[in-house]
C-alpha cells in the first residue's frame, strides 16, 4: 500500500506542476526578439579615396583620408558636426564645420569650408576677404521620389574668398553659384548607378569660383555599391568626372571604413 500512495502521490504532484508550467507559458508575456537600433546621437565616420573630387576640383590628386564627426537628432533630420581631410603625402589639408537639415525630400545645409593646402600660414579664425582660407557655402536642394529619381541641388557662396577686384580696387563677393542634377539611372539591391551634371556661375559677370566662366564644370556617372567584407558593410562609391570647363577628367574611389 505504501508504494501505491507513494506513486500515487508523485504523479498528482507531475500532474500539478505541468498544471502549473502551461498556466506560466500562457500567462508570461512573449519578449520580442526583433533587434531594435539604438539610437547614437554622436557619431564619427571614416572615408578613404584615391584622390579627392569636389565639383569639378581636383582639391587632391594624392590618397587622402576625411573624417565626419557629428551630431544628428533622433529622427535623422537635423545634423551639426566637424569635417577634416588630409592628403597621404601631407599637402592636402581641411577642416569644415556643417549644419544640415533634411525632411520629405527637402535639404538645407550650410558649411565652412577651410581648406588651407595653398595657406601655409592660414589663421583658423580670419574671415576677411583679402586674406582668408575660408569660404561658407549654403546649398538647398530637393530629392524626388523613386518614381522619378532625380535630385537637384543648388550652392552658393555667401561669404569669403570668393571674390572679385571691383571698379575702384576694392574685393567684392562674387557669390558663384552651383547648381547639380543627379539621376539614378539603375538600381538593384545594394548597387545603384547615377548620371550627373554641375554648371558653375554667377550673376552680373563671366569668372566666377568655377572657373573664367559660366559653364558645365563638372559632369559624370556614380556607382555606389555596398561591399561585405567579412560580414563588415563598406560601402563604396566610383565616380568618373569630366569637367569641361577644366578640360580634365578623373575617377575617384571613396571606402567607407566605417
Amino acid at each position: 500500500m505504501k508504494m501505491i500512495y507513494k506513486g500515487s502521490l508523485g504523479a498528482i504532484l507531475g500532474l500539478c506542476l505541468c498544471l502549473s508550467a502551461v498556466a506560466q507559458d500562457l500567462t508570461t508575456p512573449k519578449t520580442d526578439t526583433v533587434a531594435v537600433k539604438k539610437y547614437k546621437p554622436f557619431n564619427v565616420n571614416l572615408q578613404v579615396r584615391n584622390l579627392y573630387l569636389w565639383r569639378g576640383f581636383k582639391v587632391s590628386n594624392s590618397p587622402i583620408t576625411d573624417v565626419d564627426m557629428h551630431y544628428t537628432t533622433k529622427d535623422g533630420s537635423f545634423s551639426a558636426g566637424f569635417w577634416g581631410g588630409a592628403g597621404f603625402n601631407g599637402e592636402y589639408k581641411e577642416f569644415d564645420y556643417y549644419v544640415s537639415y533634411v525632411k520629405k525630400g527637402f535639404n538645407f545645409s550650410v558649411w565652412d569650408i577651410n581648406n588651407v593646402t595653398d595657406f601655409p600660414n592660414a589663421n583658423l579664425f580670419d574671415y576677411k576677404r583679402a586674406t582668408t582660407s575660408h569660404f561658407i557655402d549654403v546649398t538647398a536642394g530637393y530629392q524626388f521620389g523613386d518614381a522619378f529619381p532625380i535630385s537637384i541641388n543648388w550652392s552658393t557662396i555667401v561669404q569669403g574668398r570668393d571674390t572679385h577686384v571691383t571698379s575702384n580696387g576694392s574685393l567684392a563677393n562674387n557669390y558663384s553659384n552651383y547648381v547639380v542634377l543627379d539621376y539614378r539611372v539603375w538600381k538593384e539591391e545594394g548597387t545603384n548607378v547615377h548620371l550627373f551634371a554641375g554648371g558653375g556661375f554667377a550673376f552680373g559677370r563671366d569668372e566666377n569660383f568655377y572657373g573664367s566662366k559660366p559653364n558645365v564644370v563638372n559632369a559624370g556617372v556614380t556607382l555606389n555599391k555596398d561591399l561585405v567584407v567579412f560580414s563588415h558593410h563598406m560601402p563604396i562609391a566610383a565616380t568618373a568626372m569630366f569637367s569641361p570647363e577644366h578640360n580634365y577628367g578623373a575617377i575617384q574611389l571613396i571606402v567607407n571604413a566605417f
